[in-house]
């Protein structure tokens, strides 16, 4: 298929394009390389460097160009529920997807970002997604013939770079803890003696979970309670049938007097009513949290009950789920993401009163519906569905330690989701690509530095970028392993000598710290958030700083220009954990308002450096 497509385009535009090229995709580790030349040769020690271009922790974000971010609408899933990104907070647990097993992890953010962004936006929209990202946003996704062939082959791609059609996961595998029982808890009771007073403690009560997650659930979906904290009336709105009489047969299986009336089953029992009292009233119900931790199949019976009072099976199998309050909804869409399932949360507004199976319900309040599918989980993403629109407010974005997190516009939710460095004499990548050149380069005469950028991997080295000139932050951090004096180093280069270049051993590691509006050029952004910021140090040693965009006011470091990029931090150490470390301590010396930086440079090189072992190139 691109041979036909080359052919066309050699008809088509043959007269305007002489040259075309196609670009390989290639997994692997992104490794550089790169050295000073003289004009005649190499000059050794050359420099091996792991670049992080990435703007936040865990390689989320651009390279360049704009952070890959949320609109002021998008809800990311929390321990604590749903929460816009404006509210959330560096305690709350992230619901997020293992890309290696597929397993639903809570996992704290190691970053939490927001900055004004006045340009386009990308926007897709269909029935089943809704999504407002910036355009170098990643978006988790397999594309169309994978979805067809099965293979699960999810990864990340830029939300400007999607494909006609591709699938969008919003599924998750949830293990959830085991519990046989569930405990009541006690309570105390007050009778009269005499003119006295005697207060005695209940005592706590355990209940077989699978039947208190059936009455929870039927509880939730049709039952109420009210009095005081002295007595408790519950109830359970029911008619006669086969849904009553199903209600009936659990009530006795519990350690409960409930009594049958014309339309409902009740009781009176602090116990029970001074615990169910704390999920509000039919606005304001929610899910108690000990049911969002259990088992898969533990959620399935409080589901299968929930339905039962308040939900319909339609014929094609799925559950239509109805609640006025919006907590209960959203507590639903997570057990059914939690059961394997995928539940669209809806709004409707009706007015006077809806019929659901049986019997009637106020509907002068804002009602919700949680659609459960049971098919078609994944969501597919067609090139028609994306269009681009303007943005004018700000955007939100967490880091999360496996890169992918549960979000949701407008009730439709889905998956979505620097540079360290050595110095050394010998190295596999380096005779296999830079001395590659080294008869070119002393043809052209070339002196100065030259770097090659690749993709590793077992089956060859691939090549990124060529680079002929000392790169940012690359030169920092190379000044913190260069021990030579650069300028007459520098002198030799230029004039051809054998100029000798010492270096540290061990390894070198550097932190950016930016402010906003890095790495946009946003001149109102600047002027609200850094313009004039002053840099502090909380001791005065400056060891490993370097300088970006600064200027010296009376003795004093100030922000100068306007994109943001303010400081280097570096550190050495024998080992690359060492390196990393002392880079880290530097940065916590700084204090600028709203720096921001990445707290993961380094880290990578753990799993990177043994499968270049592997493949022989270190």
């Amino acid at each position: 298929d691109v041979l036909l497509v080359l052919e066309h385009y050699k008809r088509n535009w043959s007269n305007k394009i002489k040259i075309f090229q196609i670009q390989k995709y290639a997994n692997g580790v992104e490794v550089a390389v790169g050295a000073f030349f003289n004009g005649k040769d190499f000059v050794y020690p050359i420099n091996v460097n792991f670049e992080h271009k990435r703007l936040f922790p865990n390689d989320i974000g651009p390279s360049t160009g704009e952070m890959g971010c949320y609109d002021d609408k998008t809800e990311v899933l929390t321990g604590k529920g749903w929460r816009l990104f404006k509210n959330l907070s560096p305690d709350d647990e992230i619901c997020t997807l293992n890309p290696s097993s597929d397993i639903i992890e809570f996992q704290r953010p190691t970053a939490i970002v927001s900055f004004e962004h006045h340009r386009k936006l990308i926007s897709i929209r269909n029935r089943t997604l809704d999504i407002m990202v910036t355009p170098d946003h990643n978006m988790y996704l397999q594309s169309q013939q994978d979805a067809r062939m099965h293979r699960n082959n999810y990864h990340f791609v830029k939300a400007r770079e999607l494909q006609t059609q591709s699938q969008i996961k919003r599924t998750g595998i949830w293990i959830g803890l085991e519990s046989e029982y569930f405990t009541l808890p006690s309570v105390t009771l007050g009778h009269l003696e005499g003119r006295q007073v005697v207060l005695s403690a209940t005592g706590s009560l355990e209940i077989p979970m699978d039947k208190w997650l059936a009455f929870i659930g039927v509880w939730l979906a049709d039952g109420s309670v009210s009095g005081n904290r002295d007595s408790y009336r519950i109830s359970v709105a029911q008619k006669s049938g086969v849904k009553a009489d199903r209600v009936e047969g659990l009530l006795l299986q519990l350690p409960f007097r409930f009594s049958r009336g014309k339309n409902e089953f009740y009781c009176y029992d602090k116990r029970l009513g001074s615990y169910l009292a704390e999920f509000g009233g039919a606005p304001e119900k929610y899910v108690p949290n000990f049911v969002k931790q259990l088992t898969p199949t533990r959620i399935r019976t409080f589901l299968e009950w929930f339905a039962l009072g308040d939900g319909t099976l339609m014929k094609n199998g799925f559950r239509i789920f109805y609640t006025s309050s919006r907590r209960l909804a959203d507590d639903i869409q997570e057990l059914l993401l939690k059961v394997g399932r995928l539940g669209i949360v809806k709004q409707r507004r009706r007015g006077g009163k809806i019929r659901i199976v049986d019997h009637y319900a106020d509907a002068s309040r804002p009602q919700y519906e949680v659609l459960e599918r049971v098919r078609k989980l994944e969501s597919w993403i067609d090139k028609r569905d994306t269009r681009t629109v303007d943005y004018d407010g700000t955007v939100y974005c967490a880091s999360v330690k496996n890169h992918i997190m549960y979000v949701r516009r407008n009730g439709k939710p889905y998956w979505c989701g620097n540079t360290s460095m050595y110095w050394t004499r010998n190295s596999p990548l380096f005779e296999n690509t830079l001395l590659k050149a080294k008869e070119k380069l002393a043809a052209s005469k070339y002196v100065g530095y030259i770097d090659i950028n690749s993709i590793a991997n077992s089956k060859g080295i691939f090549p990124l970028e060529w680079t002929s000139r000392l790169g940012y932050p690359t030169i920092s951090i190379q000044m913190e392993g260069v021990t030579s004096d650069w300028g007459p180093f520098l002198s030799d280069l230029a004039q051809g000598k054998e100029a000798q270049l010492k270096t540290k051993k061990g390894y070198q590691v550097g932190v950016v710290v930016a402010i906003p509006p890095f790495p946009f050029e946003d001149e109102k952004a600047f002027k609200k958030y850094s313009e004039d910021a002053t840099i502090l140090f909380r001791k005065t040693t400056l060891n490993g700083v370097h300088l970006g965009e600064v200027k010296d006011v009376d003795g004093d470091w100030h922000i100068a220009g306007k994109s943001g990029y303010a400081l280097v931090l570096t550190g050495s150490g024998a080992s690359m954990q060492e390196a990393i470390n002392s880079a880290y301590q530097s940065v916590r010396n700084v204090m600028i308002p709203n720096m921001f930086y990445r707290d993961d440079i380094g880290q990578r090189w753990f799993k990177d450096v043994d499968m270049l072992l592997s493949w022989g190139y270190l």
